[in-house]
């Protein structure tokens, strides 16, 4: 059984993905040279985020790196790494393991060997696996964090509150969850920042964080 190590910064996404994997892959307690898959899960802090990357290139030479990469993108992450073919980028977040889908994501140094191996892994786990290019948000989380923001403006303006505009996203667009409602199972703190590295990545200002989305996480901070 091939060895799984994980690391990171976010504990309830690191518990999700060992839950996702036991099954079909031994998850290792430390990180050695035995070790196939290591998965860094720091999503947007990055001086975390290069100390564990400089950590696992010390322990590890072979394993394939896979690393959320919401915030961060995978080619600033590669730039940063001594073996900079075994990376690909993931769009991991807490409850990702209740879609279908995942997103992966490769670099001009990434090898087609390590792509195929990262593929390969989630797709024993039952997941769809689509390769999209390393923009910060990606897919999925850029457009959901785009509505989430909007919702919050909708709610700051006073036109409806929390429940209804769940309850009308919900039946109006047949999305499982509203967008309040989605940005604290992701958690909002994820949200914030990724809306963040979008806004200084593009300066566009339908990036702007809705005041009471930036009040909203400052308060989740306490």
């Amino acid at each position: 059984m091939e060895k799984v190590f994980l690391i990171g910064d976010n504990e309830s996404l690191m518990s999700e993905l060992s839950e996702t994997l036991k099954s079909d892959y031994e998850i290792a307690d430390e990180l050695d040279e035995s070790v196939d898959f290591i998965f860094e899960l720091t999503n947007f802090n990055k001086e975390i985020k290069f100390n564990i990357l400089n950590f696992i290139d010390e322990k590890n030479s072979k394993g394939v790196i896979i690393s959320s990469s919401l915030c961060i993108t995978p080619l600033e992450q590669s730039v940063n790494c001594k073996f900079p073919e075994r990376l690909v980028g993931a769009g991991l977040y807490p409850t990702f393991s209740k879609v279908k889908g995942i997103e992966l994501s490769e670099t001009t140094y990434t090898s087609a060997e390590n792509s195929a191996k990262a593929k390969s892994l989630f797709e024993k786990t039952g997941k769809e696996v689509f390769f999209v290019k390393g923009r910060t948000g990606l897919i999925s989380m850029r457009i959901i964090s785009l509505i989430i923001n909007e919702a919050y403006l909708v709610l700051q303006e006073g036109t409806s509150d929390r429940k209804d505009i769940d309850t009308a996203m919900k039946l109006g667009t047949n999305y499982p969850y509203g967008p309040i409602e989605w940005s604290e199972r992701i958690g909002i703190e994820l949200i914030y920042h990724i809306l963040k590295a979008m806004f200084e990545e593009f300066g566009d200002d339908r990036y702007r964080i809705t005041p009471l989305l930036k009040e909203t996480y400052l308060e989740s901070l306490k």
